[in-house]
């Protein structure tokens, strides 16, 4: 396929203008699977200045007219080339074509409910994919106004960009919706099928900019799934988001409607598809939700919500600046579910998760500046990363606090003002920030935006002979950026931890000293860095205060600094500075207390991770064991529904790879029963974990999981039998389902599903490895590159134990061969492989570290 490049869009995007794009989707036919492919209709209105350009549509091409006329073109089945074409004037460009139902997630989705057989179709297509769903200029740049109309069945509903006014035709329905504001195509949708609405009313309000609207709200979801849609708490944070958005950006929502649509088998969270915005359906449960879950569905709500002004409204123009709008989305919806919302703990769910996968990726030799270079839309499809979304929230985090939130909204809103409906670079947002603040943001921007890796945070102090400070220093060790932050004191007091002095500090220098003479070391048994996590840096404990962190951190009575203790305990672990088994210990005690579940969530995840990864194998078994022990006794002990439900998925997670007590077995076969445990009910995410692990431990075979999943079978059902299926520790089993993955017609989720399951079993002695990479290239080839994304990324080998030191040089031999024998692979593909490997050997350097005292 045709691999848009920056230098290509540049050109185009000043060889013709695109004023307006009329868009027919016949979708009469959609109902019937055997229909691979749908007729499109574009209409072009344009102006060049050159008699050359092309159009993007993957497909077949049928027709191109111009000015009505029958037009000669040359079609490579991506790229869609055009000579002779008039200039110096506006003319139409009609291009009739057929494309393809996708079932990778990419382009116009199809999918078919199993439990009801309805048929649902949405679209997705950041950065490029629209060119599949019809005939476009795919770049972000190029934004004309977009009239969509749908040929739909009677009984389905359609939404888009714009306001739908219906035509009864006979058998069929025509919609025709309202030509949209100018809009970029990544962003353009189309949203049919057999769909359950939710009427949510109107959100009337306005910005202060003189106007004043009635925004249309609705829900949508499968029809199975309406039952679990959670509408009040959804529409009762989409009003919190609209609220606090028009009384902080100054412009009115331009975009007519908002409907949120909860698609199954999709790519990615959310998309901000203006008016027609779609989310994936694992924000729903049949299970019900945690505290935790809605926490993080209010942010992506309110993430989407803000890309209508930062994306939408005004665009990158390129893939650079994606950060332009995922960094501020990302800010922006934690800090709007943090100060508008019941969530009120969003900073601290950000602190100890999505700070984490900043670090992570920040870290990998793969890494990039926020404002990043991408040559082509393959890369750009690869930096939807945690330094573009993450990083680039944490260091916003760090400018919100350094300007102040006036001069921050107020740059915010005149960025809004005098580039609404246009396109973007990082200089239009500065040169606003740095007129509402005053300050110079040039050597801000160098050091933050456009250079990579993190910070390094740590403190040399020293204490006289009478235990009074005598040296109190914060080192910048690695960049020398400028940073707001605070860092704390903290005493043992009574066994439990008491802040005893809080500093607020700004530096631009390696090394700033802290003065204080009334300080004492009885007052520093845990010395904070980045307290409240106001800035980005990996922050290193020094010993005294590890040793405290890890004995005592469930006692400090602050959750932020409590989720920023745990990251940089976490930050330790991984860079082979701390026993990954000494931080598993300190969780399972200390983490007990903690109240705040997205923390917990967290936690355990990273539990699983550090003993899976970066403890030896020889060592595994125990450690799984007193997770075992320590989530029986908390399901039997607490009154809190979700902290039951976050243990019993810690037990369910290190069930297979441990002996079980009688107990634990009664528990997991109560839960694979779909038996209430403890008063916790049981729904079927949950039942199919335990199955899962039953599977994988060899407890069950196939023809119970087959059973299982005849007894309900739902979407999500399927789904988790296939991974379950792969889980178990048979080889036919395994030879039969990596086949599947190779060759057979499954979708996006399918593939995941099975892929994960492979890695979960506790099967061993095949060559899947090998077998990974030697089809690695060729399913790369063959595939879109969605699909190969999730081919690398579930399907890569990653396991390391340092007891068996032969097999982990054979893994290393295999990336390495790999990647010397395809120096020429697709620059999107390397990064994922050298990123999974750098995975393998951030392990192997961290077991061989066990035996030593850290």
């Amino acid at each position: 396929m045709f691999n848009l490049t920056r230098s290509q869009a540049r050109q185009r995007a000043q060889t013709v203008l695109v004023s307006h794009i009329d868009v027919t989707v016949d979708l009469t036919r959609a109902g019937d699977l055997d229909e691979a492919h749908y007729p499109v209709i574009s209409v072009f209105t344009m102006t060049l200045n050159r008699p050359s350009t092309f159009v993007d549509v993957v497909g077949t091409v049928d027709e191109v007219l111009v000015d009505d006329a029958p037009h000669a073109f040359h079609h490579d089945g991506s790229r869609l080339d055009l000579d002779d074409l008039p200039t110096s004037r506006p003319i139409t460009l009609t291009v009739r074509a057929h494309c393809s139902f996708s079932r990778t997630g990419e382009g116009l989705h199809r999918y078919l409910d199993p439990e009801d057989h309805r048929i649902y179709l949405y679209t997705q297509f950041e950065p490029t994919d629209a060119r599949r769903a019809w005939p476009c200029m795919d770049q972000p740049d190029i934004k004309p106004r977009w009239t969509f109309h749908v040929l739909a069945p009677k009984e389905w509903t359609v939404t888009s960009n714009g306001i739908d006014t219906p035509t009864d035709a006979g058998t069929l329905i025509r919609h025709d919706f309202s030509t949209t504001p100018p809009l970029s195509s990544y962003i353009t949708a189309v949203v049919a099928g057999q769909w359950a609405v939710v009427d949510g009313g109107t959100w009337e309000g306005g910005a202060g900019d003189g106007t004043h609207v009635a925004i249309p709200l609705r829900l949508m979801c499968r029809a199975a799934l309406a039952p679990f849609m959670d509408d009040d708490d959804i529409l009762t944070v989409t009003r919190q988001g609209l609220n606090f958005y028009h009384q902080h950006y100054g412009v009115t929502f331009p975009w007519g409607s908002y409907d949120q649509v909860f698609v199954p088998e999709y790519n990615l969270g959310a998309m901000e598809n203006p008016g027609c915005v779609t989310f994936n359906e694992h924000l729903l449960s049949r299970d019900t939700p945690t505290f935790a879950q809605r926490q993080h569905r209010a942010n992506t709500i309110l993430h989407e919500m803000c890309h209508m002004w930062f994306g939408d409204l005004v665009t990158p123009a390129w893939w650079d600046d994606l950060w332009l709008k995922e960094s501020f989305a990302d800010h922006q919806g934690t800090n709007t579910a943090a100060h508008a919302t019941a969530y009120t703990g969003e900073w601290t769910s950000f602190a100890i998760g999505r700070k984490a996968w900043a670090y992570e990726q920040d870290q990998y030799p793969t890494n990039h500046p926020i404002a990043a270079d991408i040559p082509d839309v393959e890369a750009a499809k690869n930096n939807f990363d945690g330094i573009t979304y993450a990083k680039g929230a944490a260091v916003l985090r760090q400018l919100f606090v350094t300007l102040g939130e006036d001069a921050f909204f107020a740059g915010a809103r005149l960025y809004f003002t005098r580039h609404a409906n246009g396109a973007t670079k990082l200089t239009d947002l500065l040169k606003a920030l740095e007129e509402t603040s005053g300050k110079d943001l040039t050597e801000w921007s160098r050091l933050w935006l456009e250079t990579s890796g993190p910070s390094r945070l740590s403190v040399d102090v020293q204490f006289d002979h009478s235990g009074r400070l005598s040296r109190f220093d914060l080192v910048q060790d690695r960049l020398v950026r400028p940073h707001t932050l605070e860092v704390s004191t903290w005493a043992i007091d009574e066994g439990a931890l008491r802040r005893t002095h809080t500093y607020s500090l700004h530096t631009e220098a390696a090394r700033i000293r802290i003065t204080d003479d009334t300080l004492s070391r009885e007052e520093c048994d845990l010395i904070v860095l980045n307290d409240h996590d106001l800035t980005y840096a990996i922050c290193r404990f020094d010993a005294h205060s590890a040793d405290t962190a890890l004995a005592y951190i469930g006692t400090c009575p602050d959750p932020l600094t409590r989720a920023v203790v745990w990251a940089n305990l976490w930050n330790m672990v991984r860079d082979g500075l701390m026993r990954a088994d000494r931080y598993v210990r300190a969780v399972l005690t200390q983490a007990l207390t903690e109240d705040h579940d997205a923390v917990v969530d967290r936690l355990l995840s990273s539990v699983q991770y550090a003993i899976a990864h970066y403890c030896p194998r020889s060592q595994r078994a125990a450690l799984h064991e007193q997770v075992v022990a320590t989530a029986l006794d908390i399901l039997s002990h607490t009154t809190t529904v979700d902290h039951q439900r976050l243990w019993l998925g810690a037990l369910l997670s290190s069930a297979p790879w441990c002996p079980l007590s009688p107990a634990a077995t009664s528990t997991i076969t109560a839960v694979a029963g779909r038996h209430s445990i403890h008063g916790l009910e049981i729904g079927p995410e949950l039942a199919w974990r335990a199955r899962r692990a039953l599977a994988a431990r060899g407890d069950v075979d196939r023809a119970r999981l087959d059973q299982w999943l005849d007894d309900e079978r739902t979407g999500e059902t399927t789904i988790f039998h296939a991974r379950a299926v792969a889980a178990l520790p048979t080889a036919t089993i395994r030879e039969q389902s990596w086949k599947r993955v190779l060759t057979g017609d499954i979708s996006n989720e399918e593939t995941s599903a099975i892929l994960f399951g492979l890695a979960e079993s506790t099967w061993e002695g095949d060559e899947l490895d090998r077998e990974f990479f030697a089809h690695l290239a060729d399913f790369w080839a063959t595939h879109s590159i969605g699909m190969g994304i999730r081919f690398v990324r579930a399907g890569a080998p990653h396991h390391v134990d340092c007891d068996d030191p032969d097999a982990v040089a054979t893994l290393v031999n295999e990336y390495e061969q790999w990647l010397e024998g395809n120096t020429d692979a697709p620059a999107a593909l390397r990064r994922l492989v050298i990123e999974n490997f750098d995975d393998v050997q951030r392990a192997q350097r961290v077991q061989e570290l066990w035996e030593e005292t850290l």
